[in-house]
């Protein structure tokens, strides 16, 4: 048995689960399938599904139940379409890493 955790370094939701209008310093909810830790109150990156970013929130409570993560993150940055096209575009992939990793001399 293993430990039933996923260590997050985004905030990654449903497109739809967005706001169309996100405003800074304002709350919003969201909840994820299984169990997942976030770090409190550190920057991160909100992106959707396709690894789109749209600004950097923080993450201020979650919990843990049920397999599923329910939480409350506020922005603190909300990217102009340049600032979030050069965000995305500066994703790297798991495979990315995964082929990089496998090369390592």
């Amino acid at each position: 048995m293993g430990n039933p955790f996923l260590l997050q370094a985004c905030l990654k939701l449903d497109k739809d689960k967005i706001p169309n209008s996100l405003e800074i310093g304002k709350k919003y909810t969201f909840i994820k399938d299984k169990h997942r830790i976030y770090q409190i109150n550190i920057p991160m990156d909100l992106r959707d599904n396709s690894w789109n970013a749209y600004g950097r929130c923080i993450i201020t409570e979650y919990t843990l139940g049920n397999n599923k993560t329910i939480g409350t993150y506020v922005m603190v940055k909300i990217f102009s379409d340049e600032q979030a096209k050069y965000v995305t575009d500066a994703y790297v992939s798991d495979e990315e890493v995964e082929n990089i990793l496998s090369n390592l001399k």
